[in-house]
């Protein structure tokens, strides 16, 4: 949490690495809506939509009361992918996305990251781990 020290008051920097894809995980969040201290595991996910059946979302988010994705999840945000980057040493794929000025950047192997495209709407989510679950 916060590697490079606070920078703003409620918003804190979450430096991640994957128990299960091995991808590096850098994601600023809210810290009053979802706290993290160093060493907390959570589930992460990124999607396209909301919607379950996985149905291309409007331009427009839909208020009704309904089931989503987001029901599942404790923190979700959502944003848009800037720039898709390649390690020139690793060839890993770095994707950076922006949630209304909060920060993202995925990075791994190019197989796990092949449905992601510049200016694509994606939606961040982010659940506390249960005990034997993690990010």
């Amino acid at each position: 949490v916060d590697p490079d020290g606070k920078k703003f008051e409620k918003v804190s920097r979450l430096a991640c690495t994957g128990d299960i894809y091995e991808m590096d995980l850098i994601l600023d969040v809210h810290c009053g809506l979802f706290k993290c201290k160093p060493g907390d595991k959570f589930n992460f996910a990124l999607a396209s939509t909301i919607d379950p059946s996985g149905a291309n979302e409007e331009q427009t988010y839909d208020q009704r009361e309904r089931k989503t994705l987001m029901d599942g999840y404790d923190y979700v945000m959502h944003g848009r992918v800037f720039q898709i980057d390649e390690d020139k040493k690793t060839h890993d794929i770095i994707i950076y996305a922006s949630f209304g000025g909060l920060m993202m950047s995925l990075k791994g192997n190019p197989k796990n990251l092949t449905r992601f495209e510049p200016d694509m709407n994606i939606y961040a989510m982010c659940k506390r781990a249960q005990a034997a679950e993690a990010f």
